[in-house]
């Protein structure tokens, strides 16, 4: 199908390559879907309501439990606001009675060590990083410095036998300054260390040769620290915290609080801010609870009484369908059943992976998906804007002209059974290969590449590229309205800065030398006057740049 769809295109004076792929095209289906109905979505208003309440001398927030008369959206929000506004008069000033209420010792255990992807998914939301770029580092980390074990495992559990070797690679870390403080007790066994659960390889951790930090690139140290970390929070103690939560009346409605406080950070004293990492961008859970005091509220019993001193609703906005992060659409790859509505297709892919505990039907190996992202921009499918992943006018066409069963991953789900059934013995090789050859047949005999444009060249470079490589990254750099951004990570340098046009061999000369010429003709935003100065580059990861003036004789 990439040979009929790029012939055709060929005759419309396209010069470059459209592939399709069993996984490559799903994958830029699953783009194009996510920009289109972040595009088309029209914004609504939702409404909360927080009231606050005194009982016993202890002041708190607690929020509305919407009740079944009042209008909600799919979501169980409110949207009608006069009638939320007439709960919020009603329930104001009325005394108000604890309805339940208790406070539970609760533990979070630490994160299972990084696999493949949740290593990509982690430096590019913390650093930026492609995947491409993180696989290529840990490439070196594994065969330069023999510094981690396997780097392109899907598995994210130890052995007992990496148990047995542990104080050995606990005391090799602790002789370097950067771990030295890290409170862990090699006692400690978490849950990761699971024989049962070991696939072909274990998880990605330090080898007994622990290099010299300062000796490594500044993104190599980075990729191998959080590596380290994730290791090392395996004998650290669990997180423990108090919970309360509970509920009011009041004038017959219902409001809800909860609160925490921590009793031991645990193993967060070397991951703070980083427990966070798997949510969901667009993530609105929020919307039902609100955050209060602990101790506030951890005193109150059932039956205690009070009032309800203030009301206050809040207007919030529905957000879009958030675009994908290299990051986000990893986590979607391993899980794209989620994306699918075919019942029937969505077991399949489920049924696919039911062995392998870090994968929920999905599309892709940890080995494959970062270099099908980069055949998807090489291939001028998509591009990057600000670390989001948005399809260009010629992958958008391209995913319009496919047929839909190209763009799903049906396929993927559909060849996976016929394996399954070949290895049963129910279906021959000769067979399934009759299949396939009738259905490309079909396909190739309905090819017609619609909207694709001839005047694109991706093979020259499609968008114009500078000739000085990305300081970041070593990616090439192309030239739009807006920026001179890398197809490979997040530096940029916008192309007007001050009023001022920058040209391309100004930003080469910026790039090789870390600064430019003087420049004439930027204006002022505070004066609006006209001044001259030098471009410097501030930092080569995000292509941030200051003003240099030159020193009057």
């Amino acid at each position: 199908m990439s040979r009929a769809y790029t012939i055709a295109a060929q005759a419309k004076g396209y010069q470059g390559v459209l592939s399709v792929g069993r996984v490559q095209t799903p994958i830029l289906g699953l783009i194009v879907r996510r920009w289109l109905a972040n595009q088309a979505h029209t914004s609504s208003f939702f409404y909360t309501l927080d009231g606050t309440f005194t009982v016993g001398g202890n002041t708190f927030t607690a929020r509305l439990k919407p009740s079944e008369d009042l209008l909600k959206d799919d979501k169980g929000r409110v949207i009608d606001k006069a009638a939320i506004d007439r709960v919020g008069d009603r329930c104001k000033g009325q005394a108000a009675t604890v309805r339940d209420c208790a406070v539970k010792e609760k533990e979070t255990t630490p994160p299972l060590p990084f696999n493949l992807i949740k290593l990509q998914q982690h430096m590019n939301k913390r650093f930026g990083l492609t995947a491409a770029q993180t696989l290529e580092i840990t490439q070196a980390l594994r065969e330069k410095y023999k510094a981690i074990t396997y780097n392109r495992s899907d598995c994210n559990y130890l052995s007992d036998e990496q148990f047995a070797d542990a104080p050995n690679i606990l005391a090799a870390l602790k002789e370097k300054p950067e771990f030295m403080h890290v409170a862990t007790e090699p006692g400690i066994k978490s849950k990761a260390f699971d024989d049962s659960k070991i696939s072909a390889h274990t998880a990605i951790i330090p080898t007994i040769n622990v290099p010299d930090i300062s000796a490594l690139s500044d993104l190599e140290a980075k990729v191998y620290q959080a590596i380290a970390r994730q290791y090392l929070v395996q004998f650290m103690r669990n997180k423990k915290y108090l919970e309360a939560t509970g509920s009011v009346d009041v004038a017959g409605e219902v409001f809800s609080y909860k609160a925490k406080t921590t009793v031991d950070p645990g193993f967060e004293t070397l991951l703070k801010g980083s427990s966070s990492e798997n949510k969901e961008e667009n993530d609105e859970s929020s919307d039902d609870e609100v955050g209060t005091a602990f101790e506030s509220v951890s005193e109150l019993k059932a039956g205690d009484s009070g009032s309800c001193r203030e009301t206050s609703v809040t207007e919030k906005k529905t957000t879009p369908p958030a675009l994908f992060t290299e990051a986000t659409l990893l986590a979607a790859l391993v899980r794209i059943a989620d994306f699918v509505s075919d019942p029937v297709i969505k077991k399949l892919l489920k049924d696919k992976d039911r062995d392998n505990e870090a994968e929920h039907g999905g599309i892709g190996t940890s080995a494959t998906r970062s270099a099908i992202i980069e055949t998807l921009k090489t291939r001028n499918f998509i591009t990057l804007d600000k670390s989001k992943i948005i399809p260009t006018e010629t992958g958008i066409a391209f995913f319009n002209a496919l047929p839909d069963i190209a763009t799903q991953p049906d396929m993927t789900a559909l060849w996976s059974e016929q394996q399954t059934l070949i290895e049963q013995g129910s279906l021959s090789v000769d067979d399934f290969i009759s299949k396939l050859m009738t259905f490309l047949t079909e396909q190739v005999s309905q090819v017609d590449v619609g909207e694709i444009k001839g005047e694109h060249k991706p093979r020259e470079g499609g968008l114009p590229r500078l000739e000085s490589p990305c300081p970041n990254c070593g990616k090439e750099i192309v030239a739009s309205t807006k920026t001179y951004g890398c197809t490979g990570c997040t530096f940029k340098v916008w192309a007007t800065i001050a009023d001022k046009k920058i040209t391309a061999s100004q930003v080469e000369t910026l790039i090789k030398k870390g600064k430019t010429v003087e420049i004439k003709g930027f204006v002022s935003k505070k004066t609006g006057k006209s001044f001259s100065a030098m471009l410097v580059l501030q930092d080569k990861t995000t292509g941030a740049v200051s003003f240099e003036f030159a020193k009057k004789k």
